[in-house]
């Protein structure tokens, strides 16, 4: 990768001070109550570390040491090794969950009652050794499934995102690749906090009217899908223009895949590919709030460090 432009750079620094600001007033210690020294390198330190590695689209930990090495940054001097590093990034969970949920608080997306869900493949294992494959055996975490938007067969899971108009992701859930989309959003209707919402998602959610007038009644969910053609029924004018909304979601798992590499995954555990993609979510969250406290466009997350 080339080294950052100036612009970048400044961004950089600027990153680094926001996650700084961010950790302030957020307890959390990743030490059970021993004696001795602290750690050499403290919580916010890591995040700003990992926060800087999906920005940069790097998926190895050593290559992306390595090039931190080569830019020589004061505010980056002392990096830890790749093997600590690791073991750190997986420790700061609870830390990135307590984040996530305060950053959704400032960006205010409770406002909005209209989400876009949509799914996307995660694979794990090359699809041709699949079948001979030595991990990731749970088949009822992950499995053989077929993308239909890219015509390919892949092995995996399947990651259903549910984002506001505004594309900001609210909630997640992962099912095994093998699963309909259906049991996403199941996962997703079981979440008591999911509520009194509008959801636009395309035909993989389509459910029986009985299913969509339960949701009604009892969550006060509105499913809307586009109507296969054997169905024999039309959307209404006003939920056309709510289809139209679903482009954002394009527009926010495009930019998961093509920048932060969401599916090149180097893991070998479930708990390691679960623990990557809630740290690329928060950093998808946190690229759209920084843009959005230095006025650009919040999707626009391409350019920061580029």
């Amino acid at each position: 990768m080339d080294n950052p432009s100036t612009e970048a750079q400044a961004n950089l620094e600027l990153i680094l001070n926001q996650v700084r600001v961010l950790c302030k007033g957020v307890r959390f210690s990743n030490r059970v109550s021993k004696q001795g020294r602290p750690p050499k390198y403290p919580n916010w330190y890591i995040l700003q570390l990992m926060v800087i590695q999906y920005f940069l689209g790097f998926n190895s930990e050593r290559s992306y040491l390595r090039f931190l090495k080569q830019l020589n940054l004061p505010a980056l001097a002392e990096l830890p090794d790749q093997s600590l590093y690791n073991r750190r990034v997986k420790k700061l969970k609870p830390l990135v969950k307590s984040l996530t949920k305060k950053l959704l608080n400032e960006l205010r997306v409770e406002k909005s009652k209209i989400r876009i869900l949509d799914a996307t493949p995660v694979p794990v294992v090359k699809y041709s050794r699949a079948k001979r494959r030595k991990i990731f055996l749970d088949k009822n975490l992950i499995g053989i499934g077929y993308c239909s938007s890219q015509k390919t067969y892949f092995c995996g899971a399947k990651l259903n995102l549910l984002v506001n108009q505004d594309g900001i992701p609210c909630q997640t859930n992962l099912i095994a690749g093998n699963r309909h989309d259906v049991g996403g959003l199941r996962q997703f209707m079981e979440d008591k906090l999911i509520k009194s919402l509008v959801v636009v998602a395309d035909k993989g959610y389509i459910i029986k009217s009985e299913e969509k007038q339960i949701l009604k009644q009892k969550k006060l969910i509105r499913l809307i899908t586009p109507y296969r053609r054997n169905q024999r029924k039309n959307n209404s004018e006003k939920e056309k223009q709510l289809l139209k909304k679903r482009k954002i979601i394009e527009t926010v798992i495009s930019q998961l895949k093509d920048q932060m590499r969401l599916e090149h995954l180097r893991t070998k555990t479930y708990e390691g590919l679960v623990s990557r993609i809630d740290n690329i979510l928060f950093t998808y969250i946190f690229g759209v709030y920084f843009n959005k406290l230095t006025n650009r466009n919040p999707l626009n997350l391409k350019s920061i460090l580029t």
